[in-house]
């Protein structure tokens, strides 16, 4: 057995488990971190190759989650932001779908915009009027549909949620279509609407590396994978033994389901190529999507334009995000789809790394509950985005109501 056996253990040292550590060792509780891989950060990790920083998969910090000022001092990370709006290729074409509130000047730019019809616009107006007047809980009850179905409900043309909505959402939520739940979409764009998508200045890493250092030396152990569960006693693949008061489990769902035997969530996949370019292919900062939706690309990213410091030199840093597919040679499916909307200039594009992730996310259908059991018996408790919302957001909470649910438990017994 180990030489000590801490008061709480946490396996696995994502974001939930890092917001759960945090927490507990606010409150002044002993806290063990165990982590299988050979950093911290899960799914939310930065690779440096040929000096590029690739983040694990797109992904993108969105600063009006209400959550991350609890965790993270966003002024240290050095935040880059997008463009708000979007840029919508069609047959090659763009097309600037701008953000008149955020950026008043670009009102002309919005007016013209074709992707999206004159009733569309005032739709989407009144849609963001009504996201920005609720609550962050307003989505936790009531009924549930697809965005698909929602969307068209509300009067949307078929032309705004093929060429806008499913392009964008699909690609945070993972999602081939909008068959997913409006309640979860809508609260992706209320997050959107509120303010700016954004990147830390030395990548996405950089969201658990300050959690991990703000936590007491000691605390988190690294390349110390957790092989069997049973009771209060865990056994490591490298050889130690513990027996702490309280265990809690941050892994991804899948990794959750097999240690504590319980139902394995749904998985969302992504694949996502890195390719470095002599120049940048457009000189917009914000996300480009497939309104042709033809792919498998749905949306692109030029990183440099947004983040420099992503390249290590004068070369550009795009990132094709392929929501929903598990396919590790869409690098070559993905080009043709790049000429067609950037020429030529693709032929000179340098394939650095493509990352096929089986579970991007976990899956979120219609009906799913906003918040799910967190307790499984007595000292024993489980976080991670599957127990929330598939986000950072809910990495987050999930951590931290975890922790403050064993608290509870500690304090009452």
């Amino acid at each position: 057995m180990s030489s000590s056996s801490p008061q709480v253990l946490i396996i696995g040292g994502g974001l939930a488990g890092l917001a759960a550590a945090s927490t507990l060792i606010r409150k002044g509780q002993e806290v063990l971190l165990l982590e299988a891989s050979d950093d911290v950060g899960g799914r939310v990790r930065t690779d440096l190759v040929e000096g590029f920083q690739l983040d694990r998969g797109f992904q993108v910090l969105l600063t009006a989650y209400p959550e991350l000022k609890r965790h993270l001092d966003l002024d240290a990370l050095n935040l880059r932001h997008f463009e708000p709006g979007a840029v919508v290729y069609r047959n090659g074409n763009p097309d600037r779908l701008a953000d008149p509130f955020r950026r008043p000047t670009t009102v002309p730019a919005a007016v013209l915009a074709s992707s999206l019809t004159v009733r569309d616009k005032l739709l989407l107006l009144r849609l963001r009027r009504q996201l920005a007047r609720m609550t962050a809980t307003s989505h936790v009850h009531g009924a549930d549909t697809s965005l698909n179905v929602n969307l068209h409900k509300m009067g949307f043309s078929r032309r705004a949620i093929d060429r806008f909505f499913n392009p964008l959402l699909s690609g945070i939520q993972l999602t081939i279509g909008l068959e997913g739940s409006s309640r979860l979409g809508f609260l992706v764009l209320r997050t959107l609407f509120a303010d700016s998508a954004a990147v830390p200045a030395a990548g996405m890493g950089q969201l658990a590396h300050q959690m991990a250092a703000a936590l007491p030396a000691g605390s988190i152990r690294t390349s110390c994978a957790v092989a069997r569960l049973e009771g209060r006693t865990i056994w490591t693949e490298t050889g130690d033994v513990y027996q702490p008061g309280q265990i809690v489990v941050a892994t991804e769902g899948p990794t959750a389901a097999s240690l504590l035997e319980v139902p394995v969530p749904s998985s969302r996949p992504q694949s996502c190529s890195y390719f470095a370019a002599p120049g940048a292919p457009t000189d917009s900062r914000a996300i480009l999507l497939d309104g042709d939706l033809d792919g498998p690309a749905r949306n692109v990213a030029v990183m440099t334009n947004v983040a420099p410091g992503y390249s290590p030199d004068h070369r550009s840093l795009i990132a094709t995000v392929m929501p929903g597919r598990y396919e590790p040679d869409c690098a070559d499916l993905v080009l043709p789809q790049m000429r067609r909307w950037f020429g030529d200039e693709v032929d000179e594009w340098e394939h650095l790394r493509t990352y096929t992730i089986a579970h991007g996310q976990p899956g979120f259908e219609v009906g799913t509950p906003m918040r799910r059991r967190i307790q499984l018996g007595p000292d024993l408790f489980v976080c991670g985005d599957h127990r929330d919302t598939p986000s950072i957001q809910g990495a987050l909470v999930s951590g931290r109501r975890t922790a403050e649910a064993l608290l509870n438990e500690v304090t009452d017994a």
